[in-house]
């Protein structure tokens, strides 16, 4: 089946695109990239999105549901051209994510629905709420699927705007995955760079190559209650803002800028790391491979090897994944499934209830 996956993430940048030909036949799955890029969105709408992020100003939520409905539909209308679709699947922008009690990705599927006349399957994360999960992480169930592959026990790490893990033992039993989100990815350094150097990110880790480590401040961004806190969970840029970074940098008034982002760089790789000790490896062989933005910023990556203990991580290009678009091959996997009606969630990774296949069909 021809999919179209598409994905704007915690990062807002831009929307990812992935056309694919799909088969899933007793959860084993057979793929096909065929095309995939990133394009990025104005200025226009990111302010737009951001000026409704956790916002309870209905009015101003649903004329930017619009407005981001019709650039969604601008953007693919470029990339797909004259390709035959037969079905598309978005995530929308996340807006809103509490774990257990609400989440809300905005972007109108009408749009789509009424230009390509094809089933537009969207809101992939209420019913998980409505189950009693959190919600988030989705990606595991990716990462299951694609671990058949392997004859090791496999953890990944994606590095978007915010970081999650997955777990998955070489038995590759489905009722023993684990996955959970680990706090920030990218979202601290990048906000930190767009605000003091003007830039979209910091390019190969460039800038923050030239900082030191400042040990006093890296022990208070690791108090932050979230990384102690028991999976399953999940969380967002919410929680993970510019507010929270600025009210840490007023007690270290005197850590120069580069500092601080090199700091920044290495709580993301600590977070990951403190984190995936909940898991326990008993120090068995484990893959790790990366995906997402932050698995081209050669200092994270570095980091997390360095406390790994590994001599090698591998990205999600051993898979033939670009390490970019692997979350919008996510949403073509997800609801591909919902609309063939596979059970496209993982209970032991969210907390949901039950199994069941997430996903709103706008037809």
């Amino acid at each position: 089946m021809k999919v179209l996956g598409l994905m704007s993430g915690t990062s807002m940048d831009g929307l990812d695109c992935c056309y694919v030909d799909i088969n899933i036949i007793n959860n084993v799955m057979k793929y096909n990239i065929i095309k995939h890029n990133t394009i990025p969105f104005s200025e226009k709408i990111k302010n737009s999105i951001s000026s409704i992020i956790g916002s309870d100003n209905e009015i101003k939520v649903l004329d930017v549901n619009k407005e981001l409905g019709v650039e969604f539909l601008n953007i693919v209308k470029d990339f797909i051209k004259v390709e035959h679709v037969e079905l598309i699947c978005m995530h929308g922008q996340t807006i809103t994510h509490i774990d257990k009690i609400k989440t809300r990705q905005i972007g109108d599927p009408k749009y789509l629905f009424d230009y390509y006349n094809i089933p537009v399957i969207y809101d992939f994360r209420t019913q998980d709420i409505f189950l009693g999960g959190n919600g988030a992480p989705l990606v595991p169930y990716l990462d299951w699927l694609l671990s058949k592959k392997n004859k090791e026990s496999i953890f990944t790490i994606n590095l978007g705007g915010i970081a999650n893990i997955t777990y998955i033992d070489k038995l590759l039993s489905r009722d023993k995955v684990i996955g959970f989100d680990t706090g920030p990815g990218m979202c601290l350094i990048d906000q930190y760079v767009q605000k003091h150097w003007n830039l979209d990110y910091d390019f190969n880790g460039e800038i923050a190559k030239n900082g030191k480590i400042n040990n006093d401040l890296l022990n208070e961004l690791l108090k932050h209650p979230f990384l102690r806190r028991k999976f399953p969970k999940s969380t967002s840029r919410e929680e993970f803002d510019l507010h929270y970074i600025e009210n840490i940098a007023k007690k270290h008034i005197k850590i120069n800028n580069l500092d601080f982002l090199r700091t920044l760089v290495n709580f993301t790789a600590c977070s990951i790391y403190f984190n995936s000790k909940l898991l326990r490896f008993n120090n068995e062989k484990i893959k790790i491979i990366i995906s997402g933005g932050g698995a081209k910023n050669p200092l994270l990556v570095n980091d997390i090897k360095n406390m790994f203990s590994v001599d090698e991580i591998f990205t999600s290009e051993c898979y033939g994944i670009n390490i970019d678009i692997k979350e919008a091959f996510l949403m073509a996997v997800m609801g591909y499934s919902r609309y063939n009606n596979i059970d496209n969630n993982m209970p032991s990774v969210t907390g949901a209830r039950t199994y069941s296949s997430y996903g709103k069909i706008y037809e």
